[in-house]
């Protein structure tokens, strides 16, 4: 049976929770562009359709969700799947996304005499080369961000997150660099990534 289709407040909701496993009604209104009102009255709606669970103050997906997601994005993103500079910028981007994958296997590990060990961040000039890798690869998102909030004004949401957390790691605050905790480079980077398959319809590659 194919999963109902939701209108776009529900559907921006309903993603920011997908994405996030579990998250606050806070959290989901900052990452959705959804006031904090609407977002707790969507989520009872959402909860009463089996969609999400409600528990100690976090909304967590449940299996129906997925489905529902997809069969939102089909209707809703068509325009931006038949974008011929979408598809290109998308094609570039599994370069800079393996780029950033192998950038932050250099935050979190080093080489010592030839083998990885666990980043203790003593090394302060390596540490600034690796997150001004990390900058330049956040800025090379510009293009793709663009043309997709040209679809979805959603979108822009992403570069202000990512501005947040660079401009915290640049005063200091190292922590958003990588922490699963925090609305860090890392957890914006791959929240965006299945965000976009998710609206183009693709799969994460293998």
């Amino acid at each position: 049976m194919t999963a109902p289709a939701l209108d776009k407040t529900r559907y921006d909701v309903l993603n920011v929770v997908a994405l996030k496993k579990m998250a606050a009604p806070q959290v989901i209104a900052a990452a959705s562009g959804v006031a904090v009102r609407d977002v707790e009255a969507v989520l009872a709606d959402l909860a009463a359709r089996g969609l999400v669970v409600v528990a100690a103050g976090s909304v967590l997906p449940t299996d129906d969700a997925e489905p529902a997601l997809r069969t939102t994005a089909a209707g809703h993103y068509a325009a931006v799947r038949d974008d011929p500079l979408v598809a290109q910028l998308v094609d570039r981007f599994e370069t800079v996304n393996a780029q950033f994958l192998t950038t932050m296997s250099a935050w979190q590990q080093v080489d010592v005499g030839g083998r990885k060990v666990a980043n203790d961040h003593s090394d302060s000039a390596y540490d600034d080369k690796v997150i001004s890798r990390l900058d330049k690869l956040v800025a090379r998102l510009g293009p793709l961000l663009d043309a997709l909030a040209d679809h979805d004004p959603r979108f822009g949401i992403y570069p202000r997150r990512f501005a947040a957390a660079v401009d915290g790691v640049d005063e200091g605050r190292h922590e958003l660099v990588s922490s699963p905790t925090a609305d860090s480079i890392h957890n914006i980077w791959f929240e965006f990534h299945e965000d976009l398959l998710r609206t183009l319809g693709r799969e994460r590659a293998a």
